[in-house]
């Protein structure tokens, strides 16, 4: 009798309330579940070196290590240095004579009027009408005569007391040259193995020293070779510096 009693008893308020939100709510939940879906992940961009879309950057510039660096295209243009391998040797002419390793041997000689120069241990020897080799060959041969095993001998011409011009420039061997007194421009620079190939022969120019000072004039070399113009060569004087410029294309 109790038991009927108690199955006839209304529901709990709890259950009652708990049975009304699941037959409002439940639908409504389980249709968000079914609409949502998994996000997959995306990947970061990745880091690039490369510039995109036209922007790259200007390419960095090496600053040079110099004033003449290597590769800034303002490196010096080589020095030309003239030659004396075919000066003769005269008088009055004054030389450094370097013996490497003998210091006591190296100083500076002046050719005396009859031709020769003084030199320790050796004595006298002939100098005049000698070139620069020749007289490096002679010295060594007389040190090699019971004073020195293997000389090495230099010798660099200091002074020039003769009748001497110097070429200097665009001439196959530019240098001092001995004149006599009807050397002319154009014997001149045949003895210096002519012009190269890219002389300016149309304005050589001399420099001459004069008493108050020095005097600068040209000669265009072509007017006497093309044209035959031989009384337009040049007399050289003693101490003529002759300059054979570079001919620009």
């Amino acid at each position: 009798m109790r038991d009927l009693e108690y199955a006839l008893r209304p529901p709990r308020t709890g259950v009652v309330i708990l049975l009304l939100f699941i037959l409002i709510f439940g639908p409504i939940s389980c249709s968000l579940f079914r609409q949502a879906e998994p996000v997959e992940p995306t990947e970061a961009p990745s880091a690039s070196l490369e510039f995109q879309g036209g922007d790259e950057g200007p390419p960095l510039e090496s600053s040079p290590t110099s004033d003449y660096g290597i590769g800034t295209g303002d490196e010096p243009p080589p020095l030309e240095s003239s030659t004396t391998s075919d000066y003769r040797i005269g008088t009055g002419d004054v030389m450094n004579v370097l013996v490497y390793g003998e210091p006591d041997l190296t100083g500076v000689a002046r050719v005396s009027n009859e031709g020769f120069i003084e030199l320790p241990l050796i004595g006298q020897v002939r100098a005049s009408g000698l070139t620069a080799v020749e007289l490096k060959d002679a010295i060594e041969a007389r040190l090699r005569d019971g004073y020195l095993v293997k000389p090495d001998v230099q010798i660099i011409l200091q002074e020039y007391k003769q009748d001497v011009v110097h070429l200097i420039g665009q001439v196959a061997t530019p240098g001092p040259y001995r004149i006599t007194h009807a050397d002319t421009l154009m014997g001149t620079i045949s003895k210096a193995g002519g012009f190269t190939p890219i002389a300016k022969r149309g304005k050589v120019k001399i420099i001459r020293k004069t008493n108050g000072g020095s005097r600068v004039f040209f000669v265009d070399t072509v007017r006497i070779t093309k044209q035959g113009k031989l009384e337009e060569d040049v007399l050289l004087m003693p101490g003529d510096v002759i300059i054979i410029p570079e001919r620009f294309f």
